[in-house]
Parts: C-alpha cells; structure tokens; sequence
C-alpha cells in the first residue's frame, strides 16, 4: 500500500491549482486523473478577468501568454427578440480583459506547472471509491491503464473530480439541484464568421448559446439546454447539438461557412450542489464543490481561486499534523466569502435567463443605463464586490421604467 501526504483526485484547472500550491509549501503531492492529457472537456473555456491574479500567483503567466490565449473586453448579451447590450469589463476605470484558452491547451499547462513545482502526476489512474475509516477520508481505491487496483493512503484527500466526484459520492454530500437544470454542450469551430473583442451569448426560451473566439484561430460554441426537453432524447450530442443551434438563428448564420472541427462534448445535469466542501481528512474544490450554470462564466476562475483558498488552509492543517474537519473549517469560511455573494448574483442571472421575457424587458434598460450596466459587468468579470449588484439601489436601477 501507497502512503502520501497529499492525494488530489483530479487534474483540472481546481486540482492542479490546489496541487501546485502545496507542493510549493513544501507538501508530498500526488495527483491522479482518469484522463490522459490533453483531452476534451465540456467547458465553455472561458476564464473571468482576475483569473489573471492567481495565474500570477502560481507562476504561469509567462507560459499562460506564450500559449497565445484570447483576450476578451466583454460579451453581447442578445435576447429572443434581437435586442442587446454589452456587458463590458472595467476595475478603477481601467479596462480589463477576459481569457479563453482552449482546454487541451490550459489543463496541461496547469498540470506541467505543478510537476515543475514537484507533484507527482499520473495519468489515466481511475479513483474507485474512498478508503473510510471511521467516518474519516484516508485515501482512495483505484486502478491504473492496467486494471490492476490498487490503495494509496493519504493525510488528505482533495476531490477536484468534477460534477461527477466520487469523494462527494462516497461522503454522501452530493446532490442534484432542483433547479436550474441543463444539458451542456461544446462544439469547436474554425472558419466561421470572426468575433472582434467580445464574445457573444444568445439567449432562447429554452436555453441559450455562447459563442467566443479561441487561440488558433477557433471559436467555442457552449449552448446550456433545458433538461426537460432533451433528457429523454436518444440521439448523439453531435446531432442534438444540430438541432439546437437551429434555435439561435443570428448565431447560426454567424457560424455558417464553418466547420466543426471536434467531436460535440456534453455533461449534464451541468448543475450540483454539495452539503459540505470540507471534513475529517477531505475537502472538496472546483466543480466538485458545487457549481450552478456556466452562463456567467466564472467556473474556471472558481476552480482556480479555489484551489488557491484550499492550499492555504491545507497546508497549515498538514504542519499542525491535524487534517480534521476542524483544522480545515477555514477553507469553508474563506469559500464563503470568496464567492457566497457572486452565487446570489449567479442565481438572479439565472432568473432572467429562464424567463427571457424578463431579458427583453431589462435589456433596453442596460443599453441605456452605463452605470448599472458597468455595476453588473464589474461583478460579472470577479472584479468587485459582487453585493453591489444585490443593493436595492442597483436593483431598482435594473427593473425600474
């Protein structure tokens, strides 16, 4: 049997954020994921501006900018009837951009970082289920390319594995939410008809579509689809996929003339709530932590300050010799105040979003008040305090005639 100090399931941007910061505090890391790298995952990919702090933080910027990433001032907010306005990225009155950078290209930037920084990586390593031992994470069952299974222990075991965690799994702290609930789907494009600075994100009755240009030439497609009309579907993503874009037709017609270039990736329910994000010898970061709708496009950025968050609790928890609940209840305490109020904004968006006559009462409103729209672009890109856009004030400045 393998012992480590550190065993985090799953390299996305949360695990080998999460993993990169302890191993440069000095932490045995060992890090395993089923995939093997680079592949294709469901994401919109694209990261709100202050990602740009915690990639300064890890030390990939150099790396990050070498890899030629798409930088975004913003994104056109299009409703059913055509009308739109421009949230905008904007911090002290300084112009800020937004990053799309393909994920075959950022997950292994990640992941070399933190072997630079000393984890241990092995890919193509399926995490089976949790080894418990009195209610408390010790480690994980899993199996390699061979099959063989085998049992690591660890003082802490992180589960970065997505909406589908198996450490969320097997703590029973899992759940679907009621709602919203989605299909996600991501297509790639190259060819179609070029974006400028912005990105663009369509919004239908019964879903919406986002569309924003990536490094090389490429542009990602993500559309978020109503589960209760296509759950029961048994066609392939690709030919889903098809039959929705026939909803959004300005986007549609901006895509004709180009090619899709992958295969169609999906997830969903793409919603998932957890109970708790922490416990005796566990804690929990990135989508496996919970994660509400990638409208908002916050995801990365919340798996990458996440993973931030955890490694500072983490790692004094492992000096003090002590990874229980209670040593790492600062994590939950940091989450909270990182990114409670964002949720509640999240959650508002969504709302406008179900119901797009809401969207088209408001979006006029936006195009002609600058102050409130920069108020909503500045939460929306992580750039100040999100209860800004839950004031009464701001709120009025919304909905009022």
């Amino acid at each position: 049997m393998e012992h480590r100090e550190v065993l985090v399931l799953g390299g996305g941007p949360a695990g080998s954020t999460t993993a990169a910061f302890l191993a440069a505090c000095g932490h045995d890391v060992l890090l395993l994921d089923k995939a093997r790298f680079p592949r294709d995952k469901a994401c919109s990919e694209y990261a709100s501006p202050s990602s740009i702090h915690v990639l300064d933080a890890l030390g990939v910027r150099r790396a990050y900018d070498a890899a030629g990433p798409m930088r975004l001032l913003g994104m056109d907010i299009i409703s059913p009837g055509g009308s739109s306005f421009r949230v905008e990225y904007n911090e002290g009155g300084e112009r800020r951009h937004a990053l799309a950078l393909s994920r075959d290209r950022l997950d292994p930037l990640l992941l070399d970082n933190a072997r630079r920084l000393g984890v241990e990586v092995r890919e193509g390593v399926r995490a089976r289920r949790l080894l418990l031992e009195g209610g408390r994470a010790c480690g994980a069952v899993v199996t390699g390319p061979d099959g063989r299974e085998e049992r690591i222990r660890a003082k802490l075991v992180v589960g970065a594995d997505g909406l589908f965690s198996v450490v969320a799994r097997d703590l029973g702290v899992r759940s679907e939410m009621r709602w919203p609930r989605r299909l996600g789907l991501v297509g790639h494009y190259e060819g179609a008809a070029p974006l400028a600075a912005h990105g663009e994100m369509h919004v239908q009755p019964h879903g919406y579509c986002g569309i924003a240009p990536l490094d090389g030439g490429l542009f990602s497609v993500g559309m978020a689809l109503d589960m209760r009309r296509y759950r029961s579907s048994t066609r392939s993503r690709e030919a889903l996929f098809d039959e929705a874009l026939r909803m959004f037709p300005l986007l549609s017609e901006r895509l004709r003339g180009g090619r899709r270039i992958k295969p169609v990736s999906g997830v969903g329910p793409i919603a998932r709530k957890v109970s708790r994000t922490q416990g005796d010898g566990w804690a929990l970061v990135g989508d496996a932590a919970g994660f509400t709708d990638p409208f908002t496009g916050e995801g990365i950025y919340r798996a990458l300050r996440g993973g931030e968050l955890l490694a500072d609790t983490a790692s004094a928890a492992l000096r003090a010799g002590d990874a229980s609940a209670s040593r790492l209840a600062p994590y939950v305490v940091a989450r909270r105040d990182a990114f409670r109020y964002k949720a509640l904004v999240v959650l508002a968006v969504q709302a406008f979003v179900s119901y797009p006559c809401l969207l088209e009462y408001v979006s006029p409103r936006m195009l002609e008040r600058p102050a409130v729209r920069a108020t909503l672009s500045s939460v929306l890109g992580d750039l100040t305090d999100a209860r800004r856009a839950l004031h009464p004030r701001f709120l009025l400045g919304v909905l009022r005639p």
